[in-house]
Parts: C-alpha cells; sequence; structure tokens
C-alpha cells in the first residue's frame, strides 16, 4: 500500500474543488510514498478545470475531462486514468473526516475492496437530508432484490479497491449515472471479490445533489443491465 490514486469526480465546483483537493493531498501525501490525484471535470460549465490548473503549480493533480455528465461517466474516465496499486475516489465536498478514511482505506492489506458505509445496519440516523435517506434506502433495496448485493449502502462516496479488482471487471458499463455505484459493485461480486463495509458516518450536512426526478431513469437503467447481465 504505497501508491494512491485518488479520483474526484466533480460537476461544477470551482467554489469548493482547490480547497478539497488541498485538503486531500495534504492527507494522503502523508500516507503514501506515491500519490496521483484525478480531478475529473463532469460536463463542468463553470472554472473548476482552470481552477484545478491553478494548483498544478503545487501539487501533481490530474485534471480529466469527462464531457457526458454522470458520475459514472466520470469515475470510469477515472478508474481508466489511474496507474497505482489502489485506486478509489472520494466526493468533491470532502464529506468524510480523512483519518477515518485512511482507517478504511488499511483494510486493504487484508481485502481487495472496501467501501463506506454511512449508516450501521437497520438505521439512517446519520444521514441528515430526508431525500438522501430515501434515495440510499431504495438503493438498498434494489442491489439486494435484482442484485444480490446485501450491502446496506450501495452509494457512499468513498470506495477502494486493488487495481486488479478494477482490471478483472468487465469495464464495459450501462449505467452511468449515480446508479453506477451499483453496477461496479455488481460486477466486483460476481468475480468472486469479497466486498469490506465500513462504517464511515458523514459530516452533518443537509445539501444532496440527487434530486427525486431523477429515480425513475436510474431504476430503469438498472432493470435494463440486469437483463444484459
Amino acid at each position: 500500500m504505497k501508491a494512491l490514486s485518488l479520483i474526484i469526480p466533480v460537476y461544477n465546483g470551482e467554489k469548493t474543488i482547490k480547497k478539497t483537493v488541498v485538503a486531500y493531498f495534504d492527507h494522503f501525501s502523508k500516507e503514501f510514498e506515491q500519490l496521483e490525484i484525478i480531478v475529473v471535470c463532469n460536463a463542468c460549465t463553470d472554472k473548476t478545470a482552470e481552477k484545478c490548473r491553478e494548483l498544478k503549480r503545487e501539487i501533481p493533480v490530474k485534471i480529466v475531462i469527462a464531457p457526458k455528465r454522470g458520475k459514472g461517466n466520470a469515475l470510469t474516465k477515472g478508474f481508466r486514468n489511474a496507474q497505482y496499486n489502489i485506486i478509489g475516489f472520494l466526493d468533491a465536498d470532502n464529506p468524510f473526516e480523512l483519518e477515518r478514511v485512511s482507517k478504511m482505506v488499511s483494510f486493504l492489506k487484508n481485502h481487495d475492496i472496501v467501501i463506506a458505509t454511512k449508516f450501521k445496519r437497520g438505521q439512517l440516523k446519520n444521514q441528515t437530508s430526508l431525500i438522501r435517506r430515501f434515495f440510499s434506502l431504495g438503493n438498498a433495496v434494489v442491489a439486494r432484490t435484482i442484485f444480490g448485493l446485501n450491502l446496506p449502502d450501495t452509494q457512499a462516496g468513498a470506495k477502494f479497491m486493488k487495481k486488479n479488482v478494477w482490471e478483472n471487471i468487465d469495464g464495459n458499463f450501462t449505467c452511468t449515472g449515480f446508479e453506477f455505484d451499483i453496477e461496479l459493485l455488481y460486477k466486483i461480486q460476481k468475480k468472486g471479490y469479497k466486498i469490506k463495509e465500513y462504517y464511515l458516518p458523514p459530516k452533518s450536512s443537509d445539501f444532496s445533489t440527487v434530486k427525486m426526478r431523477i429515480l425513475p431513469g436510474i431504476l430503469y437503467r438498472l432493470i435494463k443491465m440486469r437483463i444484459l447481465n
């Protein structure tokens, strides 16, 4: 665990991306001998990429442009550009305590993939947004009933794996939005890898980028993907 490729998918984050990248770099550069931070600008129409280019004078940040909007599109491009033996992603709003994230990543010494869960099994109290609670619960139900993923939280924005896991799964994804996480975990489980969960409560926030109107599309793409696979 000497080298880490950290992917940050971001949509129009010009106001916060520099602060987030600096925080991630300051923390993880102490944990790993080699670190690359990959910012994936996901159909950004603001100055997110420009802000990241300003950082390149001080921080070795790689900027990847994903023209098509969607979390899945962004993460797929990020993973394909990653070079180190540990790869993973964190959300662009720095939602978790980084010391706890490091503890989570340390489980890769004995596991192939570790994912965050924002709440313990049977409870949602650590999610402050009602929409996020509904979204997480709905995805957990779909993941279990349709895909056999017995995971209480498939959507947390913190997942890390050994690079060979990514290289050994089918890299062609049907899901390009928020539902990407379920397809990723489904493909990983199909290959026989055991998914390690780690309880990682988020910092208090009522903000949510999830809109109710996108849920029918998410369900449609998941069903389509399951039929094709």
